[in-house]
């Protein structure tokens, strides 16, 4: 009997070890509970987690990119308006012109005027206006502990200050000639400064991807299944198994060989 009961753990604890050795094949990780390795666990989970705020940092500096080049775009098709309106009051300066030649500029100009406002009040994002001073800024998340603020600016006419231009006459069209050059510059370091928080963006999204892949690394090397070793190990522990078991069934044969002896 105490024969009998030895075998009997051992070949609990082979089969636990195949069990443990199938589960890590199947799952491809060696640590499917806490009690596999208690340490390497907690590892795991701390880079599980920090590896998903990467992921989402990276996809939040995306968003932010696209936020910019909306942006970007609108007030580049602004800067296309201003360009215009400057050529007209440059027309309107000519002397060759008369009253209803400068009213059909005066028209255009003022015809343009709306379209820079109405660019500047409809551009938007997810719902955000961008360019009207509604969303001063954005903030946008790159991780736990990090983040990148991006300024928005006010790009309508009345804070370009255009309201009220005309170039029905050369004084007005040379007074509206050196606002709309102002403009032209206010639009310029503005688009600059998209550049610069784009490119911030791109350099953050990079450092994240560079740490998420080290930080997937190294889960994998504690986590990962070794798929040779562990089938090495599964084909030792079923021959162990299979004379386990050939053992048990002999000694229970013997066993009884005793009894019918003795009865």
């Amino acid at each position: 009997m105490a024969i009998e009961s030895l075998n009997v753990v051992d070949n609990s604890s082979i089969m636990n070890g195949l069990n443990k050795t199938n589960q890590s094949l199947t799952s491809g990780s060696q640590i499917n509970s806490a009690a596999d390795n208690a340490a390497g666990s907690a590892i795991v989970a701390s880079l599980s987690t920090k590896i998903n705020t990467q992921d989402i940092g990276i996809q939040n500096a995306t968003t932010g990119g696209n936020l910019l080049q909306t942006a970007d775009s609108a007030a580049g098709q602004i800067t296309d308006q201003l360009q215009r309106l400057n050529e007209l009051s440059i027309q309107s300066l000519n002397g060759t012109y008369n009253s209803a030649q400068r009213a059909a500029l005066n028209a255009e100009f003022q015809q343009g005027l709306k379209s820079i406002n109405d660019f500047a009040e409809s551009t938007s994002f997810n719902g955000m206006k961008l360019l009207n001073s509604d969303t001063a800024s954005v903030d946008i998340a790159l991780g736990s502990d990090n983040s990148a603020s991006l300024t928005l600016p006010d790009l309508t006419t009345n804070s370009l200050g255009l309201n009220g231009l005309d170039i029905s006459d050369p004084n007005n069209a040379l007074a509206a000639q050196s606002q709309l050059t102002n403009a032209l510059g206010v639009i310029s370091e503005n688009r600059a400064q998209f550049g610069a928080e784009q490119n911030g963006l791109t350099a953050s999204a990079s450092n994240l991807a560079n740490q998420n892949v080290n930080a997937q690394a190294t889960r994998s090397q504690i986590n990962d299944t070794n798929y040779a070793s562990a089938v090495l190990d599964q084909s030792r522990l079923q021959i162990l198994n299979q004379a386990s078991l050939a053992m048990q069934a002999q000694n229970n044969q013997n066993y009884s060989n005793v009894l019918s002896l003795l009865s």
